[in-house]
């Protein structure tokens, strides 16, 4: 039941580390100017620099946060993500072997009230299928080696088209309740902090090398902010790819279950928990479930799924679902909001408007000096 709501929290808590690590150039920066008393008994800063770092630190934030909510608003409506994942794949309605499939889908389409959700058949031999969504149009992708496997094991053609919408339901339940939404959420947490993080990279470098070209004392000052970046990074780097993804996906696969469970039922009280039953009956007792899957095993998923009976009700996402979608949405804009109001981003834009002038000359100046240390 709380499945989504975790998952979505240990996404923000990823992108909460992926941000700590962009800012380690503005910490390494400041670190030469840090005091520290004998035993650590005191750690001293000077005010100003303290605060125009904090400043530059959440405005980063501010800026990331910013990207996303742009590169997520693109992403859903021209589907970025979702073409590089459909790629290779035709609608079925385009193939003539697979035009028989046409009735069990459009019932499904029906029952879950989605008529923009399109079919998709992936040339694959891998028993396999999932679900991609967007504003626009979402996708139930079937791979030919599934449809195969579900051909060689029926014994006969209902049981295959029985058990083939069963799959289809539960892949639409996926898209109903938007399952795709906390994966988007990474890549796109992962795009923008690369990129924000090669930037910041190239910047930094940049004011490294002019501070090594201030006398008395600039050439050991980059020295430390290079031995203190390097170090940052690569510890903060560790900690987060060894241990905070690891966990997360450890995490994400086991809570994972019991969204595969919600979408099993969902399947089974569109068409009839035997139908569901069937379908998972043939893919083995085996399967391809372990512990590490994101599917439970597949008896269990049986005896879960068999005693459901179908019901003529519309399918409609869960309650829980349906919030926590929408509330990663406000807390997204939340943050986004929270850290332009700590960097002072209203009192850079009126500086900016009302001294654009002298700012445009001062922008110049500094890229002349860039320039020169390229």
């Amino acid at each position: 039941m709380f499945a989504k709501p975790i998952n979505l929290m240990m996404v923000f808590i990823v992108t909460a580390f992926n941000l700590i690590i962009l800012a380690l150039p503005i910490i390494s920066i400041i670190s030469p100017y840090i005091e520290f008393g004998s035993n650590l008994s005191y750690i001293k800063l000077d005010a100003q620099l303290y605060e125009s770092a904090k400043i530059a630190i959440f405005f980063l934030f501010f800026i990331a946060s910013l990207f996303m909510l742009v590169y997520l608003f693109f992403d859903f409506i021209f589907g970025f993500s979702v073409r590089t994942s459909i790629r290779g794949c035709s609608e079925y309605s385009k193939l003539k072997d697979y035009k028989f499939l046409d009735d069990v889908f459009k019932q499904v389409q029906n029952k879950f009230k989605r008529k923009n959700v399109k079919l998709l058949i992936k040339k694959s031999d891998e028993i396999n299928a999932f679900a991609l969504g967007g504003i626009r149009t979402s996708y139930i992708v079937i791979a030919e080696g599934l449809i195969n496997h579900y051909l060689t094991k029926s014994h006969n053609m209902d049981d295959f088209l029985l058990a083939i919408r069963s799959v289809m339901g539960h892949e639409m339940s996926h898209i109903i309740n938007k399952d795709y939404l906390p994966t988007y959420l990474i890549i796109t947490n992962q795009k923008i902090t690369n990129f924000l993080s090669n930037s910041l990279y190239f910047l930094f470098t940049i004011i490294a090398r002019a501070v090594a070209h201030i006398p008395y004392g600039g050439r050991p000052s980059s020295r430390v902010v290079y031995s203190t970046y390097t170090l940052f990074h690569f510890l903060l780097t560790l900690f987060n790819r060894v241990i905070v993804y690891n966990v997360y996906e450890f995490v994400r696969r086991f809570i994972s279950r019991s969204i595969e469970y919600r979408c099993d039922k969902q399947s089974s009280q569109a068409f009839g928990g035997m139908n569901m039953s069937l379908a998972l009956s043939m893919l083995g007792k085996r399967g391809y479930f372990t512990l590490f899957s994101t599917h439970p095993a597949t008896q269990s998923r049986i005896n879960k799924t068999s005693k459901i009976e179908e019901n003529n009700k519309q399918i409609k996402p869960s309650l829980i679902n349906y919030i926590s979608n929408l509330a990663s949405f406000i807390l997204l804009i939340s943050i986004c909001l929270y850290f332009a109001m700590l960097s002072q981003v209203d009192v850079m834009i009126n500086a900016y408007i009302q001294n654009h002038e002298k700012i445009h000359q001062y922008l110049n100046h500094v890229i002349s000096v860039i320039e020169r240390f390229l």
